[in-house]
């Protein structure tokens, strides 16, 4: 039915110029004829609208009926004359009223409806969907007013053409052929070439195969940066001007930048009430939600403002204040975010440091701080540094976002994390959704949970540390100053050492050469045959760990009989012979396994 009424307005228009060209002029056959399709068409107009689907081109057929029906019946010798002369030239005409309008007065161009037919709700605010959808709506401006000109060709001939066909070929085919050759090609190209301009890789068309998606060069995938702007100078401010010098970097980089203007917003103070403690939202409603939902799904955040007497500005601590619904959730996933601040001298470090503190609310964590001492607006103590600063920053935040980098963990993450899960607990009754979001969300369980990072396996050897600290005492009660801790066990020692297999493989880590492993990672299982255990080495990042047990995908399976390996390990034994005379069995990866020479070596080797 809407599909049936959307096209309603476009056949109006039609049977409108068939009639107003069939029927002569001020007869009450033409009359009715303008008005009934005038009601149809402005109807249909009335119940799109409701529905949210009424498209500017819908609206601009139904004008030119209406247009035309209010000339057949109150100017029928003037404007309905007009029309009736030419109406195709008067239909372009009012179409290119359609395009040109709102960008005069300010509003969104009439393609803009169309473009969100074909694109995510996500990139409609963005600033590529905007220039798009503005420059296609000159693009068909123009081609308006070309297809306008033309079917006034056979009026403004020096001789009037007389032949109909002729007529019709520039009132009728050549405005259809312009449209059809020129506008369609034009709405399926041009996105896609205005999106190259910029680097970035255009969505494809739904009938090719989809790519896998690219968050870093799609449309629809493009990063965003939020930053909220504290300083009631708005644009013009010393903040400002400090969130510009990121902009380019940012954008360069395929970022999108989106600053808001918290003095431009209405938001309520807190009042304490805590019923977003209980409810898991704030009953006030206002601007704050809005921006701090924006935040939360921005892929990078920034929180600026100025110092005003040793902290944030109201509106900025204003802001915070309302967001503690979020300070009492720890989000499950962690954003970069850069804090910015400007003093006249005094206390712009402090700020900084209370803004990155502030960052865990939306989930972010400070990846660096810009802070300046401002001396008049626009001016800056060394600007030169300040915007040096800002570029490093910048590809900092686009590093960490692309990359998916976390800095590590802090004294102040891990107080926190302390702190709120004791008050959630011992209020749970009060807190009821905030206890809710720990449990689901795991954070209860460990500070790892909370942090997204575990914690790094030993590779120490805690027999080392037991024999330390028995020297240690030993020689004090000797009546010395106390034991020398013992040296890691070398690579020559401990092959030739071990007693079993088991204590071979433990002590591998301490022979390992990180310098062998450059770029190299693997994991190798023994299965040892006559000592009846499993255990696995991983080598990953320069480094070598032991494990007990299988490990779920082995690079290398090697089974061995313990008494062979050690032989091999002590260099009593070439490898390569004794797996060629089916000494031990390899399954996996035979390059792997020829590399273990190159990262452990043998005991002799290493002696000599």
């Amino acid at each position: 039915m809407i599909r049936l009424m959307g096209i309603a307005p476009t056949l109006s228009a039609v049977a409108f110029m068939f009639v107003i060209r069939t029927l002569p002029l001020g007869t009450p056959a033409l009359r009715l004829s303008g008005l009934g399709l005038a009601v149809l068409s402005t109807g249909c107009i009335w119940l799109l609208a409701r529905a949210g689907k009424a498209s500017p081109i819908a609206k601009g057929m139904a004008g030119f009926v209406l247009l035309g029906a209010a000339g057949l019946w109150l100017w029928p010798r003037g404007l309905g004359q007009a029309i009736a002369t030419n109406p195709m030239t008067w239909l372009y005409g009012v179409l290119l009223a359609v395009a040109v309008c709102p960008q005069l007065f300010g509003r969104e161009p009439f393609t803009s409806f169309f473009a969100r037919q074909e694109a995510p709700e996500a990139v409609w605010q963005t600033s590529v969907f905007r220039d798009i959808t503005r420059n296609m709506a000159w693009g068909w401006a123009g081609l308006f007013a070309l297809t306008g000109l033309l079917t006034l060709v056979p009026d403004l001939w020096p001789q009037p053409l007389k032949p109909a066909w002729l007529r019709h070929l520039f009132t009728d085919v050549l405005p259809l052929a312009l449209m059809l050759g020129a506008g369609v090609p034009f709405n399926r190209r041009y996105p896609a070439y205005y999106q190259r301009r910029l680097g970035l890789e255009p969505q494809r068309e739904p009938t090719q195969p989809p790519k896998p998606p690219s968050k870093e060069k799609t449309l629809s995938n493009r990063y965003k940066v939020v930053a909220v702007n504290g300083s009631p100078h708005q644009a013009i401010g010393n903040t400002a001007q400090m969130i510009a010098m990121l902009r380019p970097h940012l954008e360069s980089a395929g970022f999108e930048l989106e600053e808001i203007f918290l003095s431009d917003k209405n938001i309520r103070f807190c009042t304490g009430c805590g019923v977003c403690l209980e409810k898991g939202a704030c009953w006030i409603r206002d601007d704050h939600k809005e921006i701090a939902t924006r935040v939360l799904e921005a892929d990078a955040l920034i929180l600026a403002t100025p110092v005003y007497f040793f902290h944030v500005t109201a509106q900025m601590k204003t802001f915070i204040d309302r967001s503690l619904a979020y300070g009492h959730k720890p989000r499950t996933s962690w954003k970069p975010g850069l804090a910015v601040s400007v003093s006249a001298g005094l206390g712009e470090t402090t700020v900084a440091a209370y803004l990155g503190n502030v960052m865990r609310a939306f989930g972010g964590y400070c990846a660096g701080s810009l802070t300046a001492i401002g001396i008049g607006p626009g001016e800056f103590v060394g600007k030169e540094a300040v915007e040096a600063r800002a570029a490093d920053l910048a590809a900092d935040l686009v590093r960490a976002v692309k990359e998916h980098r976390r800095y590590p963990a802090t004294e102040l993450d891990l107080r926190f994390w302390q702190f709120m899960g004791s008050l959630v607990k011992e209020n749970r009754e009060f807190m009821k959704h905030d206890y809710e979001h720990w449990q689901k969300s795991g954070l209860f369980e460990s500070f790892e949970a909370y942090v997204q990072q575990k914690k790094s396996e030993s590779v120490g050897d805690p027999e080392a540390r037991k024999a330390w600290v028995k020297s240690m005492i030993a020689q004090q009660k000797a009546g010395g100053v106390g034991g020398t801790r013992p040296a890691e066990p070398s690579r020559a020692t401990a092959p030739l050492e071990a007693a079993t297999c088991r204590e071979l493989l433990q002590s591998m880590p301490h022979g390992f050469k990180p310098a062998a492993a450059q770029g190299f990672s693997a994991v190798y299982q023994f299965e040892v045959e006559d000592e009846g255990f499993t255990a696995h080495l991983r080598v990953a990042g320069g480094r070598c760990t032991y494990h007990d047990g299988p490990a779920e995908k082995p690079d290398v399976l090697i089974r061995t009989p313990g008494k062979v390996w050690l032989a091999i390990a002590r260099g009593e034994l070439d490898g390569q012979q004794a797996f060629m005379s089916g000494k031990y069995r390899v399954e996996g990866d035979i390059g792997r396994l020829i590399k273990i020479s190159e990262l452990f070596g043998s005991a002799k080797e290493a002696a000599a």
